[in-house]
């Protein structure tokens, strides 16, 4: 009996999930950081874990709830912009989520073409050649993306394992000298929001979640189970990542890796050039897709023109010159906290109204209490998104 194309592995959900998150903000995190000190990040990441699996489980509820197998902008379309002026409310919408989106992706070709020029190829020819890898998987569906995040992230794993072999290699050598971290300055309210707003991006799956809910659609139970266990890949990751690049960089970078594979030697530093292209890469597949069903979805087209739509201008955009990495990173981040906050949780709330029984979740994550608490972990988001980095 053949597979349905679009029925996923657990394992190929989850991936989905966690190459959605798995990308630059993560890598941005050890820097945030270092600024604030470990025990008060520590407390900011686990709560920013606890509050962001809340939101991801809700939109799985409506997703599964729901059954048609629709993207965030066409749910939102039937649960939230309804009656009078619906239609039009629909299309600012999806105006306002594809401008979000084409940021967010211009945020990792911007960022790959800066990894690519320091191995040597100069722009622009490393951001076309960023694109080119990052803009093929989304043309070929569903399938194709699962089996792609899979691969990408269990290759991701080899060379994180690689990079994590090197640093205990190098913590257990005599001879070998932990350089002193840059101290942290005093922790205060501006910059543990600023923290809170990245770590809240890196657990953003929003848009990869109904794409993991219908390729499980068959199998409803392992829905909040993929998505537990994407958001807990990345948060693994965010804890490893933090604590070991700290550890052993002089300095820390912006983009982790970076000075974390420097601070070993060449082939540990060409591994961890290695894993975060694969995180830029994995993020912008999951992200695109998602755009660019929200464009087939929208506008009705084929396959090939809404891919073209999603991912030719965020090579433009990236290429122009507009902003670098963190900075496209910090605004599409913000923006997208906003429209979140605002709009999914009264989305969430008429869905409930007209489903009654939870299809996913325990029908203790139902009261008003939980939809306030998710509209005010996003709008704290969208408030460090705005704070300035020291």
């Amino acid at each position: 009996m053949s597979v349905p194309a679009r029925t996923l592995s657990f394992p190929e959900a989850t991936a989905i999930i966690a190459g959605y998150g798995i990308g630059g903000g993560m890598l941005a995190l050890p820097y945030l950081v270092s600024l604030n000190g470990i025990g008060p990040s520590a407390l900011v990441l686990a709560g920013a874990y606890a509050l962001s699996l809340l939101l991801h489980l809700m939109i799985a509820e409506l997703a599964a709830g729901d059954g048609s197998g629709r993207q965030i902008v066409e749910l939102f379309r039937e649960y939230l912009f309804t009656g009078k002026g619906g239609k039009a409310l629909t299309w600012v919408f999806f105006g306002v989520m594809g401008v979000v989106f084409v940021a967010n992706l211009a945020a990792y070709v911007s960022g790959g073409s800066e990894i690519l020029a320091a191995l040597g190829l100069a722009e622009p020819w490393g951001g076309i050649a960023f694109y080119a890898a990052a803009a093929a998987v989304a043309a070929f569906g569903l399938k194709v993306l699962g089996v792609a995040e899979k691969w990408a992230v269990g290759a991701m794993a080899v060379l994180f394992a690689l990079l994590v072999a090197a640093s205990l290699v190098a913590l257990a050598k005599a001879d070998f000298t932990i350089p002193a971290p840059a101290p942290a300055l005093s922790p205060n309210a501006a910059g543990l929001l600023a923290l809170y707003g990245m770590a809240m991006f890196c657990f953003a799956a929003f848009f990869s979640v109904p794409q993991a809910a219908q390729g499980l659609a068959d199998r409803p139970t392992l829905i909040p189970r993929a998505v537990a266990a994407g958001l807990g890949v990345n948060f693994t990751l965010i804890l490893l990542v933090t604590t070991l690049s700290l550890l052993l960089s002089p300095e820390p970078t912006i983009i982790a890796t970076v000075g974390w594979g420097r601070a070993l030697g060449p082939r540990a530093e060409l591994a961890g050039t290695g894993f975060v292209l694969l995180a830029m890469l994995t993020s912008y597949w999951s992200i695109s897709f998602a755009l660019s069903s929200m464009i087939r979805e929208r506008l009705g087209l084929g396959n090939f023109p809404a891919w073209l739509l999603a991912t030719v201008p965020t090579l433009v955009l990236a290429l122009a010159g507009f902003g670098g990495f963190l900075e496209f990173m910090r605004t599409a981040g913000g923006a997208i906290a906003v429209l979140v906050a605002v709009l999914f949780v009264p989305a969430y709330r008429r869905y409930r109204n007209r489903k009654g029984t939870p299809v996913i979740l325990p029908p203790g994550i139902s009261g008003r209490a939980w939809d306030w608490l998710a509209v005010a972990a996003y709008l704290a988001m969208a408030a460090g998104s705005l704070m300035p980095i020291r």
